[in-house]
């Protein structure tokens, strides 16, 4: 995917989300995050609409307007909105090549940001709308994304893995994507080829994201073989 389709589905994945946050009340707990309400979500997504909002404006050098404290209760929705307008707002004036800070050392670009934003926001929109009992998929193209994007992050952090060359296969059923993942001690090596593997997991590619992020697929996934390949991914990938 490129800037302007990363763009493009963080608009989409906007506005579903803030239709899900303002279809009722926000002290709706979020059953893939147990932990945290709609409001919890909304003060979360604001916060990080506002962060990478700063660190596109300290790249292009323009003026960050300075962000206003959450408030409590429903309201805070329409905070979350307006933080997030503003991040859309920059995005859409920034060149993709534009130099900011991010934490990988390969990809210093705006490329990078409007990458990481649209597939986050997929993610806390699916949580959602599970909270108000109508998910939705994620886009196919963005879910495959998605799942590569994972194995960037991982690679750039200081994760312990735990493993000894198990391997893990996902096919995507809904679109020409296979993951070969081999984990190792210190990594994960990853290949898009058809192989078998320990164990393997089969069904819609965003269904398989969900299943990365630990959250409930809606379709069908067909698990085989060992089920510590995936333990192991899980341990080392805690979002």
């Amino acid at each position: 995917m490129d800037y302007d389709a990363h763009r493009r589905a963080i608009e989409r994945e906007l506005l579903a989300l803030h239709a899900a946050l303002g279809a009722g009340p926000l002290d709706v707990s979020i059953p893939s995050c147990p932990e945290w309400t709609l409001e919890d979500l909304a003060l979360h997504i604001g916060e990080f609409s506002g962060w990478w909002t700063h660190i596109l404006c300290a790249g292009t050098g323009r003026p960050a307007e300075p962000s206003p404290a959450a408030p409590s209760g429903d309201v805070r929705g329409q905070w979350c909105a307006d933080r997030s307008a503003a991040l859309e707002v920059e995005l859409a004036a920034t060149p993709p090549d534009t130099t900011v800070w991010t934490w990988v050392k390969e990809d210093k670009s705006a490329r990078f940001v409007a990458r990481r934003c649209a597939n986050e926001l997929a993610i806390h929109r699916y949580d959602a709308e599970l909270a108000r009992g109508r998910p939705q998929p994620i886009e196919a193209e963005l879910a495959r994304d998605g799942i590569d994007e994972i194995f960037v992050m991982m690679a750039n952090r200081d994760v312990t893995y735990g493993g000894a060359g198990e391997t893990l296969h996902l096919h995507a059923t809904d679109c020409d994507a296979e993951w070969l993942l081999t984990i190792g001690p210190d990594g994960i090596d990853v290949r898009h080829e058809h192989a078998k593997g320990d164990a393997a997991v089969r069904g819609a590619v965003s269904d398989l994201e969900l299943l990365l992020y630990r959250r409930p697929p809606i379709g069908p996934l067909e698990q085989f073989g060992d089920p510590r390949p995936l333990e192991l991914f899980h341990a080392a990938f805690d979002f």
